[in-house]
């Protein structure tokens, strides 16, 4: 979605994204962070980056887990559901 306004001489654009936004607990972290996952996308360097996130469903609380391989495997299924609910 493309709402005509420009923002350093670029176009907005709507990306769908699965959000987390916590303390990363499973690394130990402290500090909240705020990490967007989009879509089928591994070439964007967000970093830095002013972006503006828009939240439309909460899938999870933030939970601490005992290996990096069952984060994963629910960061999969959060993807999934946020597929879903972004009717994609």
């Amino acid at each position: 979605d493309d709402h005509g306004r420009e923002l350093a001489g670029r176009v907005p654009v709507r990306l769908p994204a699965a959000i987390s936004v916590g303390t990363n607990p499973t690394f130990d972290g402290v500090s909240r962070r705020v990490e967007s996952y989009v879509l089928d996308r591994d070439d964007l360097e967000l970093y830095d980056v002013p972006i503006t996130v828009e939240f439309c469903s909460r899938i999870r609380g933030q939970e601490r887990f005992d290996s990096i391989e069952e984060l994963i495997v629910t960061m999969r299924a959060d993807v999934a559901t946020t597929r879903s609910r972004l009717g994609l």
